[in-house]
């Protein structure tokens, strides 16, 4: 059953942020080390993992071995771009106001005929994932 979209805290997102950049599985045995913030000690590690595990954001994928324990190997369930997408629709209310936002956000990018053209490659795989 998928878990529903909920908003990430800002320490849930620098977390995440985290794994977004990482080339490989963590554990929370190597986010500690990292001292990435002096008020992330490994208790608040844990609960932001647990959170994080609880909302979907993250998946177990293995064990790794530090002296006589185990530590949980960890990897994001969703990407940068799938969390801002949900984050997007979250707010916004109504199909029209989706493509909406996707018109919009095309038009950010700047180079319309670019843009055009990755839209027209996405509306291509959408069709031939239909069949």
């Amino acid at each position: 059953m998928p878990v529903k979209f909920k908003e990430l805290t800002k320490s849930e997102e620098q977390m995440m942020d985290i794994f977004w950049s990482g080339s490989k599985p963590l554990t929370s045995v190597d986010i500690v080390k990292m001292n990435i913030k002096d008020t992330w000690g490994n208790g608040l590690v844990h609960n932001i993992i647990r959170s994080l595990l609880k909302k979907g954001m993250l998946e177990e994928c293995g064990m790794e071995r530090y002296s006589t324990q185990y530590a949980r190997l960890l990897s994001p369930a969703i990407t940068r771009e799938e969390y801002a997408a949900k984050l997007l629709i979250s707010k916004v209310k109504g199909k029209s106001s989706v493509s909406k936002v996707i018109v919009a956000l095309a038009k950010e990018e700047g180079n319309g005929k670019d843009a055009i053209t990755e839209l027209e490659e996405i509306i291509q795989q959408l069709r031939e994932g239909d069949k």
